[in-house]
């Protein structure tokens, strides 16, 4: 995990679309260390592999991001974010269906998280929703996609999104 360490109002001057959506204001709580804060984040991605990270316990800024649909700052002009975020779920979910012996149709994305890799790819995690007839019950899935701009994708991983475990006190 890469922890870029900023106090506020000395977040960096260019533009960066997902700072707001991530950082807690000043007043808000928790008020950890960026140590402490770098210690839980890493927690929430080993228990989580990325998928289900609390960016609003966080004021600094890691190397993973929640992905803002309504930005184009990752795609080609011809590409939109939420199309490709899309796509790379029907994909996953038509790979996962291919290797299961499922039939599973997709219903909608729920959310996304990106790691940004420092070359032409990003790896996105992917929580999406989709039906398998004639139950029709909605089911979660998680999707692990590793994305490239010029050449064809890496999907890495596609499985029912795990049961939350009850912790005993």
């Amino acid at each position: 995990t890469t922890l870029v360490r900023t106090g506020p109002g000395s977040e960096p001057e260019e533009k960066c679309c997902f700072l707001p959506c991530i950082r807690r204001r000043e007043d808000q709580g928790p008020f950890l260390t960026p140590e402490e804060e770098e210690r839980l984040f890493e927690e929430q991605v080993e228990n989580n592999q990325g998928f289900d990270i609390n960016f609003e316990e966080f004021s600094c800024v890691f190397n993973y991001v929640p992905v803002d649909f309504d930005e184009n700052y990752y795609f080609k002009d011809t590409d939109t974010t939420r199309g490709v975020i899309d796509r790379l779920s029907r994909d996953s979910l038509g790979l996962y269906n291919e290797r299961m012996g499922k039939g599973y149709e997709f219903v909608e994305v729920i959310k996304a998280n990106t790691h940004p890799t420092g070359t032409a790819a990003h790896i996105f995690y992917i929580t999406f929703r989709a039906k398998e007839p004639p139950d029709d019950q909605p089911k979660d899935f998680q999707a692990r996609v590793c994305y490239f701009c010029y050449t064809s994708n890496k999907y890495h991983s596609c499985e029912l999104k795990p049961e939350k475990k009850d912790t005993i006190n």
